[in-house]
């Protein structure tokens, strides 16, 4: 009987500690794009680490925005009323093909300025002008993204057009699968963000990725020819060039949301924009990261999110 008596008491301290546990953990669902993922998670375990009653948890990719305390918003969007969103950094999209492919070789005898890159991913072939005078000339295969969380959007938006004006072929998925495209259609070409052209671990592009030649400045062009993705983000984080699409992102959420996530947010402002360059992120620009701090801080608010 006193064994029992004791076996009662072992399970009842067991309930009122996991019940005291539940009670001091918090969890936050958030969902958002396999692009920005990497950056992501990683201010997840540092935030976890030193907040370890917390507890953030990846939503179903097919969870509506309403069910989740937490999304990443990484195009222009509008808004409900009851949204906020806050900037916590920057992706930039640059023009790539496959480093033996065909039109790459075409491609170089030009460098792209703005028209012509409207006339390669959008209207009418930027060969033609070349093709009564080389008959080597090859048409390029312009492969795009074709899910909600693909940069095309932004990508289309900064040239002025919809993603429905891109010509070429659509490709569904992770915009990943954009590069495995361009590796193996010798025509192909397409643009990417920076952390998926790059490998954040070497540096330096990825293997058998080429840059299309961009019609910029001396110097900006030997950033380029580096291959080194720190000397970009340098450059694009202190240059404005006029023909690379930089587009903000941010954490979107209820302004009615539970405290944690505001916590979080801060955090990730205060602590975490030091992971964005590792992770091939540009940092939030330093006004926009004022009025970020400020925004969370409940002064102001934000409707839209900017391109530059």
């Amino acid at each position: 009987m006193k064994n029992f008596r004791i076996h009662l008491l072992v399970l009842a301290l067991i309930a009122t500690v996991h019940l005291h546990a539940q009670k001091n953990t918090s969890e936050i669902y958030i969902k958002g794009s396999r692009f920005t993922t990497p950056l992501v998670q990683k201010w997840i375990n540092e935030y976890e680490k030193q907040n370890p009653g917390v507890k953030i948890v990846w939503a179903d990719k097919n969870a509506d925005d309403n069910s989740v305390d937490l999304s990443v918003l990484t195009y222009n969007d509008s808004l409900q009323s009851d949204k906020q969103v806050i900037y916590v950094g920057r992706y930039a999209l640059l023009p790539i093909a496959g480093k033996n492919s065909l039109s790459l070789a075409e491609l170089s005898k030009k460098n792209l300025n703005k028209r012509k890159l409207k006339e390669l991913f959008f209207r009418e072939d930027v060969f033609a002008d070349d093709q009564k005078d080389s008959k080597s000339a090859s048409k390029a295969t312009v492969y795009s993204g074709n899910g909600k969380s693909s940069a095309t959007i932004t990508f289309a938006a900064y040239f002025g057009y919809k993603t429905a004006d891109i010509k070429g072929r659509k490709i569904s998925g992770d915009d990943q699968f954009l590069i495995n495209a361009v590796e193996k259609d010798q025509t192909g070409v397409t643009f990417n963000s920076l952390n998926y052209i790059y490998d954040t671990n070497s540096r330096k592009l990825r293997d058998n990725i080429a840059l299309l030649p961009l019609d910029v400045k001396k110097e900006q062009r030997k950033v380029f020819a580096s291959e080194n993705i720190d000397q970009v983000i340098d450059l694009l984080e202190n240059q404005n060039v006029d023909i690379i699409p930089v587009q903000d992102f941010g954490f979107l959420y209820s302004k009615n949301a539970n405290p944690e996530v505001g916590r979080f947010v801060s955090w990730v402002l205060d602590n975490g924009l030091i992971h964005n360059h590792n992770y091939g992120f540009l940092k939030p620009t330093v006004d926009v990261l004022v009025s970020q701090k400020k925004q969370v801080e409940g002064n102001g608010y934000l409707s839209s999110i900017k391109t530059k």
